[in-house]
């Protein structure tokens, strides 16, 4: 099911500039018993990110209305995305004009795959692909073309492979972790729980940002923001990834290293479960 601009619809004109240009953002959620989970953080999100992108004009109220009324579809869990682009313009770069912001509102089937991730663990593998500094870095924006190659070479590698990974791990150009195709990483040496600074590359993730906080409240762990190679990971005791949808999941594998220890993944899993 489709919303635009807060009505039933699958169809946005071509002049629109999130075609045009990826010019928007957008954020990924759970709706779950009729409502969007961590609704609050989701549309902060969305209101931060216009405002650093400088699209104003976008109907807040109406957008909720609309995010309400799609959740409130099902009872079951399904995956709803948010999509807000400037708008209408012309075939130039510059927004000149533009004054009304499309949203757009769409309802998925939940990946229930990630419940198998979350029991039983996956496996990574790193990638030579790099991704560019950009001064958007952090932000969720409609630009991810180096995510949909990374996806293809995934694809192709597993396509080629008897032996299938579930994501890659990617580095910026400077030679420092930042992320996986979909997803934030962190990993833990004893009670030091490190994640990548995103300084120039990579998506602040709503769970990265909830499970830095839940780690301040765990007595023992510290957690560092960190710009470092993918060599650290051969001292890691635990890796795990995190975002909204399949919340935390541990590694098993990355590559040639092994990784049997899921101690803090574990306890994470237990207290978002108890939310």
């Amino acid at each position: 099911m489709q919303w635009v601009n807060g009505q039933p619809s699958a169809t946005v004109p071509i002049t629109d500039r999130g075609l045009q240009f990826g010019d928007g953002c957008f954020t990924t959620g759970q709706s779950a018993q009729g409502v969007l989970q961590q609704a609050d953080a989701h549309f902060e999100r969305l209101m931060s990110t216009c405002q650093k992108l400088a699209i104003d004009g976008v109907d807040w109220l109406r957008l909720q209305q609309t995010v309400a009324h799609a959740c409130a579809q099902s009872n079951q869990e399904q995956v709803i995305k948010i999509v807000i682009t400037r708008g209408q313009g012309g075939r130039g770069y510059s927004p000149a004009g533009c004054q009304q912001p499309t949203d757009i509102v769409t309802l998925h089937a939940f990946p229930q795959h990630y419940y198998q991730w979350q029991q039983h663990g996956i496996s990574l593998a790193t990638t030579e692909r790099q991704l560019g500094a950009s001064p958007l870095a952090g932000l969720k924006h409609l630009n991810r073309l180096e995510q949909v190659l990374l996806k293809r070479e995934l694809d192709q590698r597993n396509k080629l492979s008897s032996a299938t990974v579930d994501d890659l791990v990617v580095c910026d150009l400077f030679g420092n972790l930042v992320e996986t195709t979909a997803s934030n990483l962190f990993w833990r040496q004893g009670a030091d729980v490190y994640t990548p600074a995103l300084h120039y590359a990579g998506v602040d993730g709503l769970m990265r940002q909830r499970v830095m906080a839940m780690l301040e409240e765990i007595p023992g762990y510290r957690c560092h923001l960190v710009q470092q190679g993918p060599d650290v990971l051969d001292q890691a005791e635990e890796v795990f990834i995190t975002n909204t949808l399949m919340k935390v999941v541990p590694v098993n594998h990355i590559d040639h290293l092994s990784y049997s220890d899921h101690t803090l993944a574990s306890a994470l899993q237990q207290r978002l479960n108890a939310c």
